[in-house]
């Protein structure tokens, strides 16, 4: 299991019940999910400059490859948190109400997260 970010240890964090709380993936899955939420943003905002001064259409698509490849990196993190996490609940639809709360509780805390490590 991946240790718990520091980031993951504020007040907000304690809202996020068990098992996701203490799983290190889950955290990194909702961090990259964050970081293309943000990426996102930046992507549209370069491909309507790259529009408007007049480039092919194709290169206003590149924006998009770095929020892509954040998105995969949080499918792929966050399907192994989810097997794991998936064995604490009695059935299927008890874990993915727990799993959506646990979300709910915490991206909002993952995108005002920052970002540069203070290492």
């Amino acid at each position: 299991m991946a240790t718990l970010p520091a980031w993951s240890q504020p007040d907000w964090a304690s809202d996020v019940a068990e098992p996701f709380r203490s799983d290190g993936e889950f955290w990194s899955s909702l961090a990259a999910s964050a970081d293309a939420l943000v990426s996102l943003a930046a992507a549209v905002a370069i491909a309507v400059v790259l529009v408007l001064v007049g480039e092919r259409v194709w290169w206003s698509l590149l924006p998009f490859l770095a929020p892509a490849g954040l998105a995969a990196r949080a499918a792929l993190i966050a399907r192994s948190s989810s097997r794991r996490n998936r064995e604490a609940f009695e059935d299927r639809r008890a874990w993915r109400e727990a799993e959506r709360t646990a979300v709910s509780k915490g991206f909002s805390g993952a995108l005002r997260r920052s970002r540069v490590s203070s290492r």
